[in-house]
């Protein structure tokens, strides 16, 4: 995969609800299964290699399709089991193990994590999670990723409302 591709795809799986083991799991009073999730997302400053004027007419067509799916509205279905609810943190560790997690709030209602990843391409992320009632979540991340000089921010918004106990054929 062309690392272009593979830099957006980290930004664009550093901002889902992608699932990682950490010490402590999140104390949130939400139901477990089907979860519909609509985020917003905004990408800004310098994308790093991203030069397109060198790149083919038709990997440019794919890389400004990538971008575009990365940013704006989006509606997914997730599948929230007990045991992935309880090894989340809901922040991507994509650097090796360069990062550093720390929850700052852990209650029934809030969660606030932070991460600071070093390396080649280093990255901060600020998230906020409220369970507005075991049903309904809102919530935010904020994020920077740096990489060769050129600094890209990220700003997410999300809602989440619970569907159902059973997920049906959704993983």
């Amino acid at each position: 995969m062309n690392i272009r591709y593979r830099w957006l795809a980290a930004v664009a799986a550093s901002l889902s609800l992608s699932v990682v083991a950490i010490a402590q799991a999140p104390a949130l009073d939400v139901k477990m299964g089907l979860w519909e999730i609509t985020s917003t997302t905004s990408i800004g400053g310098e994308l790093p290699n991203l030069d397109l004027s060198k790149v083919p007419p038709a990997q440019r067509a794919q890389m400004e399709a990538a971008l575009k799916a990365a940013t704006g509205a989006h509606v997914t279905n997730t599948c929230m089991t007990r045991e992935k609810f309880n090894k989340s943190n809901f922040m991507e560790d994509d650097e090796g193990g360069k990062c550093k997690h720390t929850i700052t709030t852990n209650t029934r209602t809030s969660l606030d994590v932070s991460s600071v990843c070093t390396g080649e391409r280093s990255r901060t992320e600020q998230m906020h999670l409220d369970a507005l009632s075991p049903t309904s979540v809102a919530g935010t991340v904020k994020g920077t990723n740096t990489e060769k000089g050129k600094t890209m921010t990220v700003n997410m918004t999300m809602t989440a409302k619970w569907l159902s106990a059973d997920c049906g054929k959704v993983k």
